[in-house]
């Protein structure tokens, strides 16, 4: 993501922010032997207004709720800093009953291996 790109999605954001009453999702966020495990409280969202985007190392979640009458719009917003450990472009999310899963694992140099020893005769 190119620099403009990136202040694009800012003013993008501000200019929805001041349209939407943004909420930071509570989230439990630990690491297993795979790699990471987020699940964030999503009441209300419907996985077409959920968005996930991983960008310069940072895991931003975005979700908006539908409208209730004339109020305003909600939504959730919320960011994190990977680490070059996770491999972002393998993970995986899925939502059920408000509650988003998503699994980032650890990148294969991260991963033990186990090294084959051989008896020389």
């Amino acid at each position: 993501m190119t620099a403009n790109d990136q202040m694009t999605h800012q003013q993008q954001f501000q200019d929805k922010s001041e349209a939407i009453r943004w909420t930071t999702p509570p989230v439990d966020l630990y690491e297993d032997k795979d790699g990471l495990v987020l699940q964030a409280d999503l009441p209300g969202v419907a996985e077409t207004d959920l968005q996930l985007q991983v960008s310069r190392g940072v895991l931003t979640l975005e979700a908006t709720l539908p409208h209730e009458d004339d109020s305003m719009e909600r939504g959730y917003y919320r960011q994190f800093r990977l680490s070059d450990r996770i491999d972002a472009d393998a993970g995986e999310a899925a939502l059920k009953d408000g509650v988003l899963t998503l699994r980032l694992p650890k990148s294969a140099a991260e991963k033990p291996r186990q090294i084959a020893v051989k008896t020389l005769h």
